[in-house]
């Protein structure tokens, strides 16, 4: 496998298919850690880390990360090469990829339990000011 050669850096992929289609997803459903991860993450990613798994949390909304998870960037440094590893949620950002996903509420969502996720946070941000 060779690095691909990026403007910024050079960056081996575990599976580099799978990656893209959820950069395409993030770029669709959460464009400020797109944005990020683009023009900020990899900049700074630097093959002089030591070797080992990395994990770097990107910007997201507070109610992206209530209903789905923080939005994490997996990559791991072995002999000063960078290998971009996985984008989580995965499942959410495959499935936004696969088909596009409905809004409720002003929230991207994909069954009947992201809605009951969806509800529960509005209600807890009205009854309680809840601030994540």
């Amino acid at each position: 496998m060779k690095p691909k050669d990026n403007k910024l850096n050079s960056f081996l992929y575990v599976n580099e298919n799978d990656f893209n289609k959820k950069m395409r997803s993030l770029k669709t459903y959460c464009p400020i850690a797109y944005k990020e991860l683009i023009f900020d993450v990899k900049k700074e990613l630097v093959p002089s880390l030591k070797d080992g798994k990395y994990e770097r949390n990107l910007k997201t909304s507070k109610e992206f990360r209530f209903i789905y998870g923080q939005i994490k960037l997996i990559y791991s440094v072995k002999n000063g090469i960078i290998t971009m590893e996985n984008i989580e949620p995965s499942q959410f950002l495959i499935d936004g990829y696969m088909s596009s996903l409905d809004i409720y509420k002003g929230i991207c969502y994909r069954n009947k339990k992201d809605k009951f996720k969806i509800d529960l946070f509005i209600s807890m941000k009205k009854e309680r000011n809840y601030a994540i």
